[in-house]
């Protein structure tokens, strides 16, 4: 069975609606996966923004350390900027596109 556009998206995104949950149960709600696949056309240009989101909503946590154990939040927003990095070098909307060497011909 195919999976929707708006599926995989969610899935590249890592917010996947759990069995039996609801969109309530992640970070972007349906009209928000339906903007960015509307503004960007599939789940791939999607991703660069998409991940931008999901970095500016984890950008707030923090680490903690209460006695032995220690909980490093901040590395999820760290992986989340990584994420639009990789997204955004691979070509999709507002990445760089590379073209080679450019070379100003000689006039004779």
């Amino acid at each position: 069975m195919a999976i929707t556009d708006h599926e995989r998206l969610r899935t590249l995104l890592g917010e996947s609606i759990p069995s039996g949950g609801s969109e309530a149960d992640t970070l972007f709600t349906n009209a928000q996966i339906d903007d960015l696949l509307a503004r960007y056309g599939t789940p791939t240009d999607s991703l660069a923004e998409g991940w931008a989101i999901k970095a500016a909503a984890l950008s707030d946590l923090v680490d903690t350390t209460e006695g032995s154990s220690v909980r490093k939040m901040s590395q999820a927003h760290a992986n989340a900027l990584k994420q639009v990095e990789i997204f955004t070098d691979a070509g999709s909307v507002g990445g760089r596109t590379h073209i080679g060497r450019i070379v100003r011909s000689q006039r004779p």
